[in-house]
């Protein structure tokens, strides 16, 4: 491992400092009276010169990994000497994140700001961070100055229970992201116990998820609550079994008090506890005794909380983005532009159709029939199976959701990674986390520059690139592209999730 963990470390450094040159900052703080940030960013080319740095730091922080990874596959079989330096290596990358503002994105600002209101006895499902002070406000992008809150009650609650305390936005951040590191600590508990439940070499799968640019920089540096919602959902998978499903469901309500997405959690602890023979109604009784425990959880928490139900009618939130990496919203908009070239009919049919709301609302519904085909349909046969059912729908809410952004993908990575994949499968889930990592700094262009449409694509046709690549070199060293876990010559899990 020598010289691995420092690369890594230097790395996570350089986007910290390209941070604080171009990332948004609340007004009206002590940081505003450091006189070395203040020169910086005030200095010729702050954006230039922070993303210059952040990139930089990107390409170390993967090479580091890449290392990693390539060395907890070569010595199979020492678990508990690989384990220990795997997640001492996540932990010093992911150090010097703590003391960075929200990289890549303001969304901590915004939770800052949410939790304020919270505090204050103002739900944020009514009350916008614009009426908050400027300290408060002024880190919060324009987007989201004037909307409501779709976050679960439990997430919101985090921030105003210290806000009783304080109101220095630097403090609040620290606490959510103490939020960010104790999910990265459940994560990094829950991968590996789900990995040999798979049949997945557990030190190599933690250092593919947990130790990944793609965690921890959208999960630790940019603060993004989707972790919190992996870890709760891969935790709840973990603690489910065959007798024992309830404290899974709880888990499962705690994920989606965090985030709606969570919810979904709820197929993985249904396919996880029934037996591999269970028919349709046996199926359909589990699914809705977990659904009844995961919702009551998420009711206790909006009345322990005082926020009440107001969280389903911000829902709709996500509705209104227009996120160009949402592929709903982005086919919606191709017909758009198809039917408004042909013409008055065709315009026409804009008006009453609505095309990229109504491809938006077309995706929800085929997410929704996805789950049920996975619950209720599809055959388990084994645990393999079970889980994979579980990544399939995760997968599809990622893709489908009316919203997207690259940390999405933190709903689905950390369980697709400890499946026994086949090659191409696992050279595509490869290609996928250096993709979402090494373009962390392209998510605030892509809102705004709408030249840049082809992006919606990027992290679909990368994957699906580096598939037709691993079946042409199929017949080369397996080392290379096989996953960790599998071999050639041993037969394969059945069935796997590769297909």
């Amino acid at each position: 491992m020598r010289g691995v963990l420092p690369r890594g470390v230097v790395g996570s450094v350089l986007v910290v400092a390209g941070g604080f040159c171009y990332d948004r900052l609340p007004q009206g703080t002590w940081m505003d009276r450091v006189a070395v940030l203040r020169h910086v960013r005030t200095s010729a080319h702050p954006v230039a010169w922070g993303v210059g740095l952040s990139v930089a730091g990107l390409l170390v922080l993967t090479w580091a990994w890449v290392d990693l990874v390539r060395r907890t596959r070569s010595s199979p079989g020492r678990t508990t000497w690989g384990m220990s330096r795997v997640r001492i290596a996540a932990a010093a990358w992911a150090a010097p994140f703590l003391l960075a503002p929200p990289v890549f994105s303001g969304d901590g600002w915004s939770y800052v700001a949410t939790g304020a209101l919270a505090g204050r006895g103002l739900t944020p499902y009514l009350w916008a961070p614009a009426v908050l002070p400027v300290p408060l406000s002024s880190g919060v992008a324009h987007a989201w100055l004037y909307t409501p809150s779709p976050y679960g009650p439990l997430f919101l609650s985090w921030g105003g229970w210290l806000s009783h305390l304080t109101e220095d936005p630097w403090t609040l951040l620290a606490w959510y992201r103490l939020l960010s590191v104790l999910s990265l600590v459940l994560l990094a508990w829950a991968v590996p116990v789900i990995a040999r439940r798979a049949g997945s070499d557990p030190v190599a799968t933690t250092a593919l998820v947990v130790a990944s640019p793609f965690v921890l920089v959208h999960g630790i540096g940019g603060m993004h609550n989707d972790l919190t919602v992996a870890a709760l959902v891969m935790a709840a998978l973990a603690v489910s079994r065959r007798s024992s499903w309830i404290p899974g469901a709880v888990l499962v309500g705690l994920a989606a008090a965090v985030k709606a997405p969570g919810l979904l959690g709820a197929v993985g602890v249904v396919l996880v506890s029934v037996a591999p023979e269970s028919g349709l109604v046996a199926r359909a009784r589990r699914a809705v005794a977990v659904g009844v425990v995961a919702l009551a959880v998420l009711l206790l928490a909006g009345r322990a909380t005082g926020l009440g139900m107001g969280w389903v009618h911000a829902l709709a939130v996500p509705e209104h983005e227009r996120t160009p990496l949402a592929v709903t919203w982005v086919l919606g908009r191709w017909v758009r532009d198809v039917l408004v070239h042909m013409g008055p009919s065709g315009v026409s049919l804009v008006h009453h159709l609505h095309p990229a709301p109504l491809a938006k609302k077309l995706g929800l519904v085929l997410l929704v029939f996805t789950a049920a085909w996975v619950v209720l349909v599809r055959r388990i046969g084994s645990p393999v199976r079970a889980l994979s059912g579980a990544g399939i729908v995760l997968l599809a809410a990622v893709v489908l959701s009316p919203a997207g952004h690259y940390w999405y993908f933190l709903w689905c990575v950390p369980l697709l990674a400890c499946l026994p994949l086949r090659r191409p499968a696992y050279a595509a889930l490869v290609a996928a986390l250096v993709t979402l990592g090494l373009t962390a700094p392209a998510d605030p262009a892509l809102h705004r520059l709408w030249l840049v449409d082809w992006s919606a694509l990027v992290v679909v046709l990368v994957p699906v690139l580096a598939w037709f690549v691993a079946r042409r070199l199929a017949g080369a060293d397996p080392s290379g592209l096989s996953a960790p876990g599998s071999s050639r010559g041993s037969p394969s899990h059945e069935p796997t999730a590769g297909r």
